[in-house]
């Protein structure tokens, strides 16, 4: 891991990087799926207060890393990566920045968003294309790791955020629910 960690002169901030080659060359980007940069707390392999991490999660949300676009007519922002080609977002990145956020402000926001882009179908498709917006250029209109990922992490947050959890996923005066509240004793 020692190998995989730079100082960025773009930044002036520690990063991660997504590949090394041995030879000291070093690639900077993240990619929407897991495993990726963003998901390192997801999976286990950082704290999600690691002082790299938060630097690496910044960059990555941001125009250093390549896969990251913007669409300002539809004032939506996300990553993508090199298994559609460039412009296109994958909503699954929000997913996994969900899961790795720690600010209430922002988990709302990539609820709202998420909800937002899922055409009126309810359902998690696999990319669009930015230029486009959310409605059309759709990749896979339905893509499975995405929604069951999307319900894993529901499932997380309603089990440990509590009360705030429960007001986030199913709206003011909601109460958060047990385990045994939702499976019977």
């Amino acid at each position: 891991m020692d190998h995989a960690i730079f100082n960025s002169s773009a930044t002036g901030t520690t990063l991660y990087a997504y590949e090394i080659d041995g030879f000291g060359g070093i690639n900077f980007m993240d990619d929407a799926n897991v495993p990726s940069l963003m998901s390192l707390p997801y999976i286990g392999f950082v704290d999600d207060k690691d002082p790299v991490y938060i630097s690496t999660r910044s960059a990555i949300l941001s125009s250093r890393n390549p896969w990251w676009f913007h669409s300002p007519s539809a004032n939506q922002s996300g990553i993508g990566g090199p298994h559609r080609g460039l412009n296109k977002i994958w909503p699954m990145n929000w997913i996994v920045q969900l899961s790795t956020s720690t600010d209430a402000s922002e988990r709302v926001q990539l609820l709202n968003l998420i909800k937002r882009t899922t055409a009126g179908k309810g359902l998690i498709h696999e990319s669009f294309d930015v230029s486009q917006g959310s409605g059309t250029g759709f990749g896979r209109l339905w893509f499975a790791w995405a929604n069951s990922l999307f319900g894993e992490v529901l499932l997380n947050m309603a089990m440990t955020e509590g009360e705030l959890g429960a007001e986030i996923l199913f709206g003011q005066n909601a109460t958060a629910l047990s385990i045994k509240d939702v499976l019977g004793s």
